[in-house]
């Protein structure tokens, strides 16, 4: 079993992050998302509160808990599956420890790495309900209208996705609009 410490900095967090989904072997379909998080993106999710806020601060340096891995690996596996940040959003909204590292353990096709614990610090605690799975998400279509101008369409709420992206590039054309 790989033990895996209770507490990260940033850097552990976004390094053990790394390893994790290197290992789960996920890339994003989407080349405007970046398979691993770095420290940036980490803090990004944060002011959006897709990853919890930090444990506490030790001086100006913030600790991160086993939750926090959870949330930035399940926020990835999620990315990779076609998912935008506000879908991640609402699908982890919510979402318990169990849940997450059930997704975690799915992605990586058995048990992932947990926090170890000593018995003295482990809380008493009724047993966990079976953990639900998270939302499946739908096959989301993105496509470029112009350089820089991207769109992301729900297929199974549009009628015809291809005629509205075709006629939302020719809108996005120079003098489209006039």
């Amino acid at each position: 079993m790989t033990v895996i410490p209770v507490e990260y900095s940033l850097s552990e967090l976004v390094e053990v992050t790394a390893a994790l989904l290197r290992r789960a072997d996920v890339g994003a379909e989407d080349e405007r998302v970046r398979d691993v998080p770095d420290a940036r993106t980490l803090r990004y999710y944060q002011t959006l509160g897709v990853l919890d806020r930090p444990l506490r601060y030790d001086g100006r340096r913030a600790v991160y808990g086993h939750r926090h891995l959870l949330q930035a690996v399940c926020t990835k596996l999620l990315q990779a599956r076609g998912l935008s940040l506000a879908q991640v959003q609402a699908a982890l909204r919510g979402a318990s420890n169990t849940q997450l590292q059930a997704a975690l353990d799915d992605a990586l096709g058995s048990a992932a790495p947990s926090p170890e614990r000593a018995p003295e610090q482990a809380p008493e605690q009724a047993p966990l309900p079976a953990p639900s799975p998270l939302p499946s998400p739908r096959p989301l279509r993105s496509a470029e209208l112009a350089p820089g101008v991207w769109v992301t369409l729900d297929p199974s709420l549009v009628a015809d996705p291809d005629d509205l992206l075709r006629r939302l590039r020719a809108a996005a054309r120079p003098g489209g609009l006039e």
